[in-house]
């Protein structure tokens, strides 16, 4: 007896390595491409980058309305007031006012292992 072996036609083998290769072109495509997986992170970094801003610019608003309202209150003492100029640099009539510079970081670049 003589046995039979099952072969395998072209046409199915040229199918499945068709569909394999789409299947990665549509996955590189997804990863790659516009819209992608890549373009989705480099969005998702400039989103944290500009929330970061915004956070820190309304922490700011907070400080100056605080400092506005206490203005606003203390308006028959002038101690607010002056607690105020003096944070800004100014000093009364006759008064010497002696700023020390901040220290500057160190701008030496890093030793690479």
């Amino acid at each position: 007896m003589t046995r039979f072996k099952k072969r395998v036609s072209h046409a199915k083998e040229a199918f499945c390595i068709i569909c394999i290769v789409i299947f990665l072109l549509i996955g590189l495509f997804t990863y790659l491409g516009p819209g992608g997986y890549l373009e989705m992170k480099k969005v998702q970094a400039e989103l944290a980058t500009h929330q970061a801003r915004v956070d820190a610019l309304q922490k700011s608003k907070q400080e100056r309305l605080y400092a506005i309202d206490e203005l606003r209150d203390d308006r028959k003492s002038n101690d607010a007031i002056e607690r105020y100029l003096r944070k800004k640099g100014y000093g009364k009539k006759g008064e010497l006012i002696q700023e020390v510079p901040q220290p500057e970081p160190d701008r030496t670049p890093a030793k690479g292992k």
